[in-house]
């Protein structure tokens, strides 16, 4: 028996899953990435380095601060540019307030349905309410700070444009306190439902700094203790081409499919997350070390916590000083990696001495989950192979969107 999830839907982006059952046993298991590649990479080069952020925010409309951010760090690097404590604070809570907006976005939109067997979101009225009220807070953060909330403005290589007032910082603060309590009965919410069993031998991996959540910077970590700095990357990774997809695969070297994201930041570095967010994670019981990838979603959950406090802390330390600072251009290469959303993002840039792109390299989330992903897949079919058509079905979708896979974001 052939089975064909065509399009899987309520993911970003194009995709579908294919095997075979015979003879009791799974054959042929192929994630295929079929969305068409756009050649980001390629038509960068030839473009000066302050037109690069904004064209690869492009890649994504989920995670541009993403994209932009990472592409900043490295562009900054290849030039020898360090930015002020003050711009990598606005930088970072950039960050978070985009790691929670996609996160509510893909709880309550892409994943809920899959548990509460309503055609998209509607019928849930409560669910609807909250998911406004939080990704209109968590988008006024970014808005005020950026310019707007999708594709900014104002976040630029050297630091930000502009800032906004304290009155303006004070009337984001109020609208993210009063959305604390939602926050919470999200967490509550995505733990209630009821997930699938599957147990997965995967590798997490995450950014990790001292005493802190680490998102714009840091070390390399994997959950069996490899530490890697940046410029130790390609010692350890490497990416591969499959004639069935058109997003390249990232592995680390000799080990176990990756998984980046929510749950394997957790599991990397839970002992710096916000206390508040500490304190949810507790409520409902959740444990490091939790392999089974539905779970994302009720680490997504605890993120949206954490990313809602610090924001309110950082933002009531900003002191509007040192917020731009002058680069001086030259030639050079520069990488750096961050924490978006869905997991690791890696921008490599070689530039000119006009401080023109010669060289770029971009490798997304879902490039380094695609082959857990697929492998993941196997392990549900192989453990749910007399389930019948519909609900083996059922079953794949909703693993590949516990994963919160952005397949634009690999075929950029």
């Amino acid at each position: 028996m052939k089975i064909n999830i065509d399009y899987i839907a309520r993911v970003e982006g194009e995709g579908s899953v294919k095997f075979e059952i015979k003879d009791g046993g799974l054959r042929n298991l192929k994630l295929n990435i079929w969305e068409p590649p756009r050649f980001f990479e390629g038509f960068l080069v030839g473009r000066k380095y302050d037109e690069v952020p904004d064209i690869v925010s492009r890649i994504c409309g989920i995670c541009p601060v993403s994209h932009m951010t990472t592409s900043i760090n490295s562009l900054e690097n290849a030039m020898g540019f360090n930015p002020s404590q003050e711009i990598k604070k606005i930088r970072k809570i950039m960050a978070l307030s985009q790691i929670a907006a996609s996160h509510i976005v893909h709880l309550y939109v892409l994943a809920l349905p899959d548990y509460r067997e309503k055609d998209m979101v509607v019928g849930l009225n409560r669910e609807i309410t909250r998911l406004v009220k939080l990704k209109e807070a968590v988008n006024n953060v970014t808005g005020r700070i950026g310019g707007r909330p999708l594709h900014p403005v104002s976040m630029i290589a050297g630091g930000f444009t502009k800032v906004p007032s304290r009155d303006e910082v004070g009337r984001v603060v109020k609208q993210l306190k009063r959305v604390r309590a939602d926050a919470l009965q999200t967490v509550k919410m995505i733990a209630k439902l009821d997930y699938p069993d599957l147990k997965t031998n995967v590798e997490f991996l995450a950014l990790k700094s001292e005493n802190n959540y680490a998102i714009n910077e840091g070390t390399i970590i994997t959950g069996s203790g490899l530490k890697a700095g940046l410029e130790e990357y390609h010692r350890y990774f490497s990416e591969k081409e499959v004639p069935y997809a058109n997003a390249k695969r990232t592995v680390l070297k000799g080990k176990n499919p990756v998984m980046v994201g929510a749950l394997a930041r957790l599991h990397i570095k839970f002992d710096e997350l916000h206390p508040e967010a500490r304190k949810a994670a507790d409520m409902i019981g959740f444990k490091t070390g939790d392999v089974n990838p539905y779970h994302n979603n009720i680490a997504q959950a605890i993120e949206i916590v954490h990313c809602i406090w610090e924001c309110i802390e950082l933002l009531e330390t900003i002191s509007h000083k040192d917020t731009f600072m002058t680069i001086d251009v030259k030639e050079g290469y520069g990488s750096a990696i961050t924490e978006a959303p869905r997991g690791l993002l890696l921008h490599e840039y070689e530039l000119n001495r006009m401080g023109v792109v010669k060289k770029a390299n971009i490798v997304t989330p879902t490039a380094y989950n695609f082959l857990s992903i697929e492998e993941s897949l196997k392990k549900l079919v192989q453990e749910n192979i007399d389930k019948p058509e519909n609900k083996l079905k059922l079953l794949c979708e909703m693993l590949v969107r516990a994963y919160d896979p952005c397949f634009s974001c690999s075929v950029h």
